[in-house]
């Protein structure tokens, strides 16, 4: 091989490494979005019914799945790309803070990401014919804002994520929006789509009271008044159990009111597994959260994932 094709092969095989870092940061964090997409298919599961099984429906899951893969690694990758002081505190190593790539061709790549969503919902919009893109829309910008520390901090004074109360207020929009924007893909039932916003916004609140606390120590060095900062641990992981049983219970009293099918309170297993594993272990120990409690978080993340599960697939057959 020359000195030549040597160069290029190396040239290649480096910017595809760069490539597949890039679409790994997007995945990062873990969620019910990515890079597993349990999300849009529990949606579409619910919103449809498989003796209407068409090659139309098997088209729109596809869309549904490509527009939550990109739209949630924009938000994610714009968050990375904005957290470089945080997570060089947090010792965590990214593309920013290991100087593979630039901040600002972070910001392209995030632009990019949150721009061909926006042209597939756009799309979908005026194919459908349904209210998608506001809802859409609303979502871009509150998670654009929350991790913002370049542009729209310089305008509103404060980056949401900095604050518990600007993390709160982005979840429960967040949630909300997106949920009502995937779900008017699959269907054009307002009323069911409402319903699936409030019970996914207990599910992100949930979660959002329990994803800083690994981060508490770089997030308070850097003067962040996040949750994880701001409240105990034995507190969070308190509400966290309180909005997760609330959304089961809107599951429950749903499906009581004739919004999801009767199979749906097989949800009931998942919701005992919650609550023996999780709350009445906690409750019992005072709130108390130690490092041998790991078993009953992953028990707590299981019930969640699993009542996912059962809500798409009990509504679909």
């Amino acid at each position: 091989m020359t000195e030549k094709y040597q160069y290029q092969y190396f040239f290649l095989k480096n910017n595809f490494k760069i490539l597949l870092d890039i679409i790994k940061l997007c995945f990062i964090p873990f969620s019910i979005f990515s890079p597993i997409p349990f999300f849009c298919i529990s949606i579409f599961l619910i919103a449809s019914d498989f003796l209407e099984l068409s090659h139309s429906s098997i088209n729109q899951l596809a869309i549904g799945i490509l527009l939550t893969l990109v739209s949630s690694g924009a938000s994610n990758f714009w968050n990375h790309a904005n957290d470089v002081e945080e997570d060089i505190k947090n010792n965590k190593h990214t593309l920013f803070t290991d100087n593979i790539i630039s901040q600002n061709k972070g910001i392209l790549i995030s632009f990019l990401l949150y721009s061909i969503s926006i042209i597939i919902v756009f799309y979908e919009s005026i194919n459908l014919n349904r209210p998608i893109l506001p809802f859409f829309l609303i979502w871009v910008f509150i998670t654009w804002w929350y991790s913002d520390s370049i542009y729209l901090k310089k305008i509103f004074k404060i980056r949401l994520k900095t604050h518990y109360i600007g993390e709160l207020l982005t979840y429960s929009i967040a949630y909300s929006m997106y949920t009502m924007s995937i779900w008017l893909i699959f269907s054009d039932s307002i009323t069911k789509g409402l319903i699936m916003s409030l019970i996914f916004l207990c599910f992100g609140t949930a979660g959002v009271m329990l994803k800083d606390l690994k981060d508490i120590e770089g997030d308070r060095e850097a003067g962040l008044k996040t949750l994880g900062v701001m409240f105990s641990p034995s507190i969070l992981i308190k509400v966290s159990c309180i909005f997760l049983i609330l959304y089961f219970i809107i599951i429950i009293l749903a499906t009581y009111f004739g919004v999801f099918k009767l199979m749906t309170i097989i949800i009931l297993i998942p919701l005992t597994i919650l609550l023996k594993n999780t709350f009445f272990h906690f409750h019992a120990k005072n709130w108390i959260l130690e490092v041998k409690d790991i078993k009953n978080i992953k028990s707590m993340v299981f019930s969640t994932y699993s009542s996912l599960i059962i809500l798409g697939f009990t509504n679909f057959f």
